[in-house]
């Protein structure tokens, strides 16, 4: 069992976070030594381990929880884990076309800038009108 230090190091994560984790449910309490101290069995190393490549890959603290309680379902439907997938990359694509849209229309809108000397700039008239 290691303490909340080494897990923080070895999975990469912050002790805040590791007790933030704990302190919403996402993962449970770990036990306490008799000075108190936190002391990771390798399980709770694991699921954090999980959490922290979900978030890697973009997912919420609610989507995690999600992914993780699938995980530790020996019951689950791997259809449910693919609907969740499905879900976030349908949400990141959204995300990725509002994204390439501002960039044509920031693109758009330094074109008409002559860039010169003048007062005058065509960029602040588009975001003034």
């Amino acid at each position: 069992m290691l303490t909340i230090s080494q897990v923080a190091k070895e999975t990469s994560l912050s002790v805040k976070s590791i007790r933030y984790y704990e302190q919403i449910g996402l993962t449970s309490a770990p036990p306490r030594s008799e000075n108190d101290y936190r002391y990771y069995p390798s399980a709770l190393i694991k699921q954090l381990h999980f959490i922290k490549k979900t978030k890697d890959a973009g997912f919420s603290l609610k989507e995690s929880k999600e992914l993780l309680a699938l995980s530790e379902n020996s019951g689950r439907r791997s259809a449910d884990v693919k609907a969740l997938l499905s879900q976030k990359i349908e949400e990141l694509q959204t995300k990725i076309n509002r994204e390439q849209e501002l960039l044509e229309r920031l693109k758009n809108i330094t074109q008409k800038c002559c860039g010169d000397e003048k007062p005058n700039c065509p960029i602040i008239d588009e975001f003034a009108n």
